[in-house]
């Protein structure tokens, strides 16, 4: 398994027999995502846990400005979090949530999700805590999601979509291998609240084809 432009030589993605998932059309859907590793981060399945953590970060201003869904306080947080946990080991799941844990510290410091749709497509997006900005976590968390769209949920293409002003995540997602697909104007980003919206994509044969 590769991640992004890496070979990471230990099992960052460890699943079950192929019970554990079920094809749907050419599409793979799995009940549980296992634990992924990065050079600094561990991707990983939400916890009740978690939620003393999300919320220092998910609530801040600056964390909410380019993200559609908000939640507003603590307790939003933490009904965020039951409701991940309600889905996990259903095998119908369409949508994963990850929180990213500093390896060091273990501390989450950011969240990811995956979205897979109908046509074979799947979503993602990502999240980061302000206090630890263009230090590279973003990165990291970006390139993992990407390669378990295409690696472990086959994806046809993965793609996201990114706010006009947010360019910190218009360079993230150049810099994981994806290209400029289009832009909406006006497009609806949750709360009675439109933006332009740039949307950004890589298919599976030029994931395949990145260098190493």
């Amino acid at each position: 398994m590769r991640v992004g432009h890496a070979l990471i030589l230990v099992p960052i993605w460890v699943f079950n027999s192929c019970s554990a998932g079920a094809r749907t059309d050419s599409m793979l859907t799995l009940p549980v995502i296992r634990t992924i590793e990065t050079p600094n981060l561990i991707l990983r399945e939400l916890r009740r846990t978690d939620g003393p953590d999300l919320v220092c970060f998910m609530t801040q201003p600056r964390y909410q400005r380019f993200i559609a869904h908000r939640l507003k306080d603590e307790d939003a947080v933490f009904a965020f979090v039951s409701r991940q946990i309600a889905v996990q080991g259903d095998t119908r799941r369409n949508v994963f949530h990850l929180v990213a844990e500093e390896r060091h510290s273990a501390e989450v410091i950011g969240d990811g999700f995956l979205i897979c749709h109908p046509d074979k497509t799947v979503e993602i997006g990502w999240g980061l805590h302000p206090a630890l900005w263009r230090v590279g976590f973003g990165t990291e968390i970006g390139r993992a999601l990407v390669a378990l769209g295409f690696e472990r949920l086959k994806g046809a293409k993965v793609w996201c979509k990114v706010m006009r002003p947010n360019t910190a995540s218009a360079c993230l997602a150049k810099r994981i291998g994806m290209v400029h697909a289009e832009t909406r104007d006006n497009f609806p980003v949750g709360h009675g609240r439109f933006e332009q919206v740039d949307f950004y994509s890589i298919d599976a044969e030029s994931y395949f084809n990145l260098p190493y």
